[in-house]
């Protein structure tokens, strides 16, 4: 029968030792000064009923809808003591009119007690942080029932103390203390004051996200941005999972000491789709705010608009390991790039013979160099019209760069340098100007290649995911990675580029492709 005030005692009670009606056991470690108590810990709440209670219209738009039928069976509690942090699942026990939580030895407290005469302090201070019951197991068929509201939450004034709670054990005593607990309504779960994820728990998936922002001139930069995450049930019912304003909504972003720019993805952890709700149907639901950045500056922050994701689209995101998996990419101010030409796989022959110096010379080499040279390419003739040939390809020979315009063979440093002839004249290019001055206007697929190279991008050859060149209507198009970061995190990156005539490079889209958070090489 139902009735309008419901109060069920559900009480904290602190026992002493030697209760003759209680399991507790004693465990007494003696030494000179002191020995120590373990004290039982039993819960139990105060349900308490807002429909008797005159409700703030700024805090709820409703009240709990309570379900009289459900029995309390078990109760989920965190507590904190001594340092140690622990979460226990324990039966929930009844007299015919209140309810309390089995004798657990994981509710065991441990007191000191001083031999001194002095009792003043002689207690253990436990703080209840958690407090969840519900009327069968919370990890199997049970549903949650009622919950203990934090500080987090729109309860506040509505009940007399709320979580985290401290909690005074001492030794020899009884501690009677009532926590008032409410039904627990699905439709209003933020205002209890646990995330989402802690009240209605199921398998749990992690969603990324990553997002370029493309300047006003061209470029594109690592975006900045907040989220709103939203999940959807199958009566049209909305939950914030993530907002916006807090930071666990936002990427990490920085800088390199390089200078480059970073954006880390954005991971977040979400359910999967809610009863009712079929695989191809919308139920989570996403809205990007562009944020400002140091690297470009501030932005119009108005919201893109709202996006929806169904089981389908997050199920395909994962990889064949079924572990990790690919991010949602996002674009804030980007068009797309000119539709001219098409990508083709960068091949495994060498791309340097279709190179073109920007003035004609009878002959250069590129050269990669560590104590010695390890690898050589060359174009043209040397020393064609010398008097004395020996003497011309000896000094050549010995035109050694100290530097070079790209380095590579991590850690060793290798270097890559040009050395060209002409006219019997031999120079060195082994700097990023040098090699832009040598190369003039970007008109070949080896120009392009080699520019990208000097600016230590790298690709995979006969794999057009990450090895890839088209010509087009304005210059290249080049599909390449490059490594961002080389410790924790390790980051390496997928980039879409454009190399202008002129020898600019502009980011078109960058993605992460690998992240190692705790990782170096």
């Amino acid at each position: 029968m139902k009735t309008n005030t419901r109060y069920l005692a559900f009480m904290i009670l602190l026992s002493p030792l030697f209760t003759s009606c209680s399991k507790e056991e004693e465990e007494v470690a003696v030494n000179n000064d002191s020995y120590t108590q373990s004290i039982s810990l039993e819960l139990g709440a105060l349900l308490n009923d807002l429909s008797n209670k005159v409700i703030s219209k700024e805090n709820f738009n409703q009240i709990p809808n309570c379900n009289d039928d459900a029995a309390p069976a078990v109760a989920r509690l965190s507590i904190s003591f001594n340092g140690e942090t622990k979460t226990v699942v324990v039966d929930i026990l009844t007299n015919g009119t209140n309810y309390y939580t089995d004798y657990s030895n994981d509710l065991k407290i441990p007191v000191v007690v001083s031999d001194d005469g002095d009792n003043e302090n002689d207690y253990t201070t436990v703080t209840l942080s958690e407090f969840l019951i519900y009327d069968g197991d919370p990890d199997g068929a049970g549903n949650l029932i009622w919950v203990a509201p934090t500080g987090d939450g729109d309860f506040l004034g509505y009940v007399d103390k709320l979580l985290p709670l401290d909690i005074i054990v001492r030794p020899g005593t009884k501690k009677y203390e009532a926590i008032e607990v409410f039904c627990f309504d699905q439709q209003m779960v933020n205002e209890y004051g646990y995330s989402f994820l802690e009240l209605i728990p199921q398998k749990l998936f992690k969603l990324c996200f990553f997002a370029n922002y493309c300047h006003s001139d061209g470029r594109h930069y690592p975006g900045n941005y907040s989220l709103d995450l939203f999940v959807q049930d199958a009566n049209g019912v909305r939950i914030q999972l993530y907002n916006n304003g807090d930071t666990n909504a936002k990427p990490i972003t920085g800088q390199y000491e390089n200078g480059e720019y970073f954006s880390q993805p954005l991971c977040l952890v979400i359910p999967g789709p809610p009863e009712g709700i079929e695989n191809d149907q919308n139920y989570l639901f996403y809205t990007i705010s562009p944020e400002n950045s140091d690297a470009y500056g501030d932005i119009d922050n108005t919201a893109l608009a709202e996006e929806g994701l169904s089981w389908n689209d997050i199920n395909v995101l994962f990889n064949d390991d079924k572990n990790t998996m690919e991010y949602i990419h996002v674009f804030i101010n980007c068009d797309t790039s000119p539709d001219c030409g098409e990508f083709e796989a960068i091949p495994e022959s060498s791309f340097y013979n279709e190179i073109i110096p920007k003035d004609p010379v009878d002959y250069f080499e590129i050269v990669n160099y560590l104590d010695g040279i390890l690898f050589s390419f060359s174009q043209g003739e040397l020393c064609a019209d010398a008097l004395d040939m020996v003497t011309c390809i000896n000094e050549f020979n010995n035109l050694i760069a100290e530097d070079g315009f790209y380095i590579s063979c991590l850690p060793a440093g290798c270097y890559t340098f040009i050395r060209h002839q002409t006219d019997g004249v031999n120079q060195l290019v082994s700097t990023d100007e040098e090699l832009l001055e040598f190369l003039g206007s970007i008109d070949s697929k080896g120009d392009a290649l080699l520019l990208a190279l000097s600016k230590d991008y790298y690709w995979s050859t006969n794999n057009i995911e990450n090895g890839a060149i088209k010509e087009t209507c304005t210059g290249y198009e080049l599909i390449v990675n490059k490594i961002v970061s080389y410790c924790t995190p390790l980051q390496i990156d997928r980039f879409h580029l454009r190399i202008t005539p002129s020898g600019e490079i502009i980011i078109i889209d960058q993605e992460v492709i690998e992240f190692e958070e705790n990782l170096c090489i």
